[in-house]
């Protein structure tokens, strides 16, 4: 990719509009943690500190906004942490002007690359560049600095301490970011049925992937249908592009095409209940339609070889995803061992 490209992709990307969905109790959470230490601070130590707490605690309600992987209390605490040790640095070399512009440009530098890291990270250090500009100016003392830093470090820890204390939608973005990789799947079925030799874009599954990446305390306490179920995904795709493709033994027109493409169907409308539940942590609701046609047993009459085999791998992995979302699918398994 040159580089004009790569700043058009840029481009386009920064100026688009992603549609989310709303969380209005985690900003309400981010709210009240900000009120608890505006007013604390203001009530014990004046408007000076308040300001600088308020940013900390702002700054952390930010960074739990974010999709990300990480445990939102640590995030919490990492960002007040981050800008006290900016505020404090800051305030130091305030004093000497080219001192001041090294570390900003420092700063600067090291936020650019951040972004390499991820998004949150990046986001999270850009901030704290912006927020220093303001929050060098509020102390008048090298100990009043290391107060101003101190209380933000609390900012953040309070704003930790309510993320631990009133959880909002747990492991939520895991939940969807494995259901955006089984919803792509669904809709990748479903473009095979026009389309034998349709394209996917491997970006849902490379962010759910990411997602599975846990720590150790976080492993104890994942739910169970976030358990090995992105693994069964990764495995539905090059059977759906199997069966798809005319090079396996389907032809592009006569019974068996109609046969894989009512397989696709149904595969796509399980997929995306799957989704459904995943997201949302309800029981999967897989559509009597697309059971039925999974379940029919012509398919080894009208199917042979390894379109055979890929539909009954694709029906056993199918049933996997089902089970491991939260109710297995009625009837008994497909055996993916059975010959064609």
């Amino acid at each position: 990719m040159t580089w004009l490209r790569a700043l058009k992709v840029t481009a386009r990307s920064g100026l688009s509009v992603e549609r989310k969905r709303l969380e209005p109790l985690i900003a309400l959470r981010g709210a009240a943690g900000l009120a608890i230490v505006i007013g604390v601070s203001l009530a014990l130590f004046g408007p000076a500190v308040a300001a600088s707490s308020a940013f900390g605690a702002y700054q952390a309600a930010i960074a739990t906004f974010q999709r990300s992987w990480r445990p939102r209390p640590e995030l919490a605490i990492a960002s007040g942490s981050s800008l006290a040790v900016s505020t404090f640095l800051g305030y130091l070399t305030g004093s000497h002007t080219p001192l001041f512009l090294a570390l900003l440009s420092l700063w600067t530098f090291l936020a650019g690359l951040s972004w390499a890291a991820g998004p949150t990270i990046g986001l999270i250090a850009s901030s704290n560049v912006a927020i220093m500009l303001v929050t060098v100016t509020l102390p008048n003392s090298v100990a009043a600095a290391a107060g101003h830093a101190a209380m933000m470090v609390v900012g953040g820890a309070i704003q930790a301490a309510l993320v631990i204390l009133f959880p909002v939608r747990r492991w939520g973005a895991q939940r969807d970011a494995l259901a955006d990789a089984l919803a792509a799947e669904a809709d990748y079925a479903r473009r095979l049925r026009h389309d034998p030799l349709a394209d996917f874009d491997p970006e849902p599954l490379m962010a759910a992937r990411a997602a599975a990446t846990v720590t150790p305390r976080q492993a104890r306490t994942r739910p169970a249908e976030l358990h090995g179920a992105r693994g069964i995904a990764e495995r539905i795709r090059p059977v759906l592009a199997s069966l798809a493709d005319p090079a396996v033994g389907v032809p592009e027109e006569g019974p068996e095409r109609d046969r894989v493409r009512e397989l696709l169907g149904a595969a796509g409308a399980v997929l995306d209940a799957a989704a459904r539940a995943i997201r949302h942590g309800e029981p999967v609701r897989i559509p009597p339609a697309a059971l039925a046609t999974l379940k029919t047993p012509d398919t080894g009459a009208i199917l042979t070889g390894p379109a055979h085999r890929a539909a009954t791998r694709l029906a056993a992995l199918l049933h996997d995803v089902v089970e491991t979302a939260g109710k297995p699918p009625e009837g008994p398994r497909a055996n993916p061992e059975e010959p064609g």
